[in-house]
Parts: C-alpha cells; sequence; structure tokens
C-alpha cells in the first residue's frame, strides 16, 4: 500500500504514509478480504470521513478512486489524488 499510494489516497490530501491507516474498500464485516488491492491507506481525518459519509471508493488498474457524495457531485464523478501515482502490477 504504501508503494502504491505513497500516503494518504484522498484526494488532495498529502499526509504521508508513516501517519495513515488502512482502510478496506469493502468492509471486512461485508467479507472484503485484508488483501492489498481491498486496501488504501487513508489519513485518520479521511478514514473517519470515508466511514461517516456517503463517499464511496473503488479500485481501477490499481489506483484508488474517491466517488463524492450527490451533494458534493450530483454526476458522482471519480476524484484520485493527482500528487500520487500508482505502481503498475508485477509482471
Amino acid at each position: 500500500m504504501i508503494l502504491r499510494d505513497g500516503g494518504c489516497a484522498f484526494p488532495s490530501c498529502g499526509v504521508p504514509a508513516s501517519a495513515c491507516d488502512g482502510h478496506h474498500i469493502i468492509h471486512w464485516r461485508n467479507h472484503g478480504p485484508t488483501k492489498v488491492d481491498n486496501l488504501v491507506l487513508l489519513c485518520p481525518h479521511h478514514h473517519r470521513l470515508v466511514h461517516r459519509s456517503d463517499w464511496a471508493i473503488e479500485m481501477v488498474d490499481r489506483t484508488p478512486r474517491f466517488i463524492p457524495p450527490a451533494y458534493i457531485d450530483p454526476h458522482r464523478r471519480p476524484r484520485t489524488n493527482s500528487a500520487r501515482r500508482s505502481i503498475p502490477a508485477a509482471a
């Protein structure tokens, strides 16, 4: 996760990986696996935000994409953290 996300993956966040926790994209209570492709690094602020709001996260080509609630963007266009870059999967 550190190599892939580099720090908090939430759009426009610059918190380093050392201050982040892993977040299950599909929650473990819903049988989400504890595997890298189902985890994303989030700082404490954004971790709470994702749990307490209608933000959604999807993984596309090893890049976490954050889908805002309709009250932020009625079209719910996915966003990424442009300061972070995903690392391609090993061949």
